[in-house]
C-alpha cells in the first residue's frame, strides 16, 4: 500500500511510503523513485533544494511506519489500539505450545494479521481474516510438529 507524506517542504514533489510487505520493511519514495538509505535515513531534496534527512520508524507487526523529516513526526495512520494489538499477537502463544517451531509459525500469523488490520477492510472482515490466519497458524504448527516427530521418530 502506497501512502502519500504530506509535509510542507514537498509541495510540488512527492513523497510516499509503500507499506511493509512480508519479505521486507516500508521504502521511501521521492517522485516515484525509491530513496536509498544512508546511515539509517533517507536524504531527500525539498522543493526548495534544501537536504531533509527522513527517518522511518517501524516494527514486524504494524507495517505502516512512523516518519520523521527533522524533528517532526508524521503519522501516517492512526496508532493500532491495543486490543487490535493484542488480537494480531495471539498466534505468539504457539510458542509456549512448541518453543521454536511455535515461535516461528506464530510469529508468521502475527506479521499476517498485523497486515491485515492495516489493510482497508470493514472491522468485522478484519478480526475474521485475523481468526482465520490465527486458527490456519495453529493447524500449521500442529502438522510440522507431528512431521517433524515422524521424522524424528523414523529415524530411531
Amino acid at each position: 500500500m502506497r501512502i502519500a507524506i504530506r509535509h510542507p517542504a514537498f509541495k510540488s514533489q512527492h513523497l510516499s511510503v509503500v507499506t511493509a510487505s512480508l519479505l521486507g520493511g516500508p521504502k521511501l519514495l521521492l517522485n516515484g523513485v525509491v530513496v536509498k538509505k544512508q546511515k539509517g535515513r533517507y536524504p531527500v531534496s525539498a522543493d526548495s533544494g534544501a537536504q531533509h534527512l527522513v527517518q522511518m520508524n517501524y516494527n514486524l507487526v504494524d507495517p505502516v511506519p512512523k516518519i520523521r523529516i527533522g524533528e517532526e513526526v508524521i503519522e501516517l495512520a492512526a496508532p493500532l489500539q491495543w486490543y487490535e494489538y493484542t488480537w494480531i499477537g495471539v498466534p505468539m502463544l504457539l510458542v509456549f505450545a512448541g518453543g521454536a517451531l511455535g515461535g516461528l509459525v506464530g510469529a508468521g500469523a502475527t506479521v499476517v494479521n498485523g497486515r491485515i488490520f492495516r489493510g482497508d477492510r470493514n472491522s468485522v472482515a478484519k478480526y475474521a481474516l485475523a481468526t482465520l490466519v490465527t486458527v490456519s497458524g495453529v493447524a500449521i504448527f500442529f502438522v510440522l510438529a507431528i512431521a517433524f516427530r515422524l521424522m524424528i521418530g523414523a529415524k530411531k
